[in-house]
């Protein structure tokens, strides 16, 4: 089975042949590329783990780490993740993509592309895109094992 990368979004499509359309970003069939297979995948291209979903998504990427849980979020427009906390992880937000307003405790921050917020254990958190774009931002989380405790419903 061949890979396939579309250059403008960075979507992974894996199959005989590239998709007509990238579901991502919707670019023809013509500006994906075959990715050859090396050995371990150490960089990611930009975009490769976003996703244009109705829904909150989120993505883990680079395998499986020993203390940490690096992930991508994508944030529709106006969609927000409710509070929570990891009660023995610290976490860190960089934001790649849109306008999100983080709450960390009792602060509150309007992240845009390039940004970073810190999230310490046992600290209440939520996020939200406030943006007028789908919003992106990585996580990573550690140590390992990420407990997660909801502190509010859906």
């Amino acid at each position: 089975m061949k890979k396939w990368r579309c250059t403008v979004c960075g979507y992974i499509h894996t199959g005989e042949e590239p998709p007509d359309k990238c579901p991502n970003c919707g670019a023809p069939k013509e500006k994906f590329v075959e990715m050859k297979d090396e050995s371990d995948i150490i960089h990611m291209h930009y975009g490769q783990k976003l996703s244009y979903s109705i829904n909150v998504e989120t993505n883990p990427f680079f395998g499986d780490y020993a203390s940490l849980a690096p992930f991508i979020y994508n944030l529709p427009v106006g969609k927000r993740v409710p509070l929570h906390k990891h009660p023995t992880t610290d976490e860190l937000f960089y934001v790649l993509k849109g306008k999100i307003k983080f709450k960390v405790g009792n602060k509150e921050i309007i992240a845009v592309p390039g940004d970073v917020v810190e999230g310490k254990m046992d600290i209440p958190h939520t996020f939200a895109n406030v943006g007028d774009e789908h919003a992106a931002f990585l996580s990573v989380k550690g140590p390992k094992p990420v407990d997660l405790i909801m502190l509010e419903k859906e």
